[in-house]
């Protein structure tokens, strides 16, 4: 330990003589590094929001879940991300919208947003929704004139925005709770030192995910997210139609995928154990053993965020 602490200072010390504070910034990040027990692991922990806004986080959680910002008041961001299952919902996909829905937590560590990526940043992906008639739809003056007149809302308002109702501060509010939506899990507690924190099921099923190469796709603070890919890399992957495309979408993120059924863009495999089988065999090429998909399963569970219900009630 001493070494490492000499060695940290050393590094330091040489990193504030250099004339780019680009570089002195490398080394000293590099010299933290050493202390970190996942600074070698493909997957980084993530941790939940710091100086967190709890008036506009809690002000954008019931704009949120209100059917007056759609179309017909029948739809809220929450009618297709549950907060209370994962962030996702249990269909295959939903009317008028032809892919399944993905989970809403954690989406702001994902580098593009939406199965084809065709959103650049959750904001974009926000808007998106809000004026897409097929989705939300979003009758700007009539939800306005809604929400002022809703005495529920005018504190709420008051304390996050000094009462300004708008487009603008609910767009704000509702983009601000879904940023703020990072919820780590018991595999983050493993990566950040604590043994204990999963089992040793899970331990195997994550060295097997490794070693078979599950982690060139899914990797990084999301494990997933953050690349495009086709199903079918090694063998054809043929549809429920029966229909092969190699049509390269964004890889989705595993967080929270235990909790997510039915997967894949369409929805049409139903269980875990189905597609953990499915992606060794057509993205892999391999066999996996039932006692492998049995450890890898136990992985994936270990990334279920840890959300408290009554925290998004």
């Amino acid at each position: 330990m001493k070494k490492i602490s000499l060695g940290i200072v050393i590094l330091i010390l040489f990193a504030k003589q250099l004339c780019s504070k680009s570089l002195a910034l490398i080394f000293i990040l590099i010299s933290f590094g050493v202390h970190n027990s996942w600074a070698n692991e493909p997957i980084s922990p993530i941790f939940p929001a710091e100086n967190l806004d709890q008036d506009k986080f809690e002000l954008g959680k019931a704009l949120f879940k209100d059917t007056r910002l759609s179309l017909n008041n029948d739809t809220s961001c929450h009618t297709c991300h549950d907060l209370g299952m994962g962030g996702g919902d249990e269909l295959k996909i939903r009317k008028n919208v032809a892919t399944n829905s993905p989970t809403i937590f954690n989406t702001s560590k994902n580098f593009h947003v939406g199965w084809r990526g065709q959103f650049e940043s959750l904001g974009h992906h926000l808007g998106g929704v809000l004026a897409n008639p097929k989705v939300m739809g979003t009758n700007w003056p009539r939800a306005v004139t809604s929400l002022k007149a809703d005495t529920s809302f005018t504190p709420k308002f008051r304390k996050a925005y000094q009462g300004k109702i708008s487009q603008e501060t609910i767009f704000d509010a509702i983009l601000y709770f879904e940023t703020n939506l990072i919820v780590p899990s018991k595999f983050d507690e493993y990566l950040l030192g604590n043994e204990q924190a999963i089992s040793q099921t899970a331990k195997y099923g994550y060295e097997k995910f490794k070693d078979y190469g599950c982690i060139s796709c899914h990797q990084g603070a999301n494990v997933g997210g953050n690349l495009f890919q086709s199903l079918g890399v090694v063998a054809p992957y043929m549809g429920e139609d029966g229909k092969y495309r190699a049509k390269k979408l964004r890889v989705p993120s595993l967080r929270n995928v235990a909790l997510t059924a039915p997967y894949l863009h369409d929805g049409s495999v139903d269980s875990l154990e189905s597609m953990i089988k499915i992606m060794a065999q057509y993205q892999l090429g391999q066999t996996l053993t039932n006692t492998e998909i049995r450890q890898i399963k136990a992985f994936l569970k270990s990334l279920n965020s840890q959300i408290e219900p009554a925290a998004y009630e």
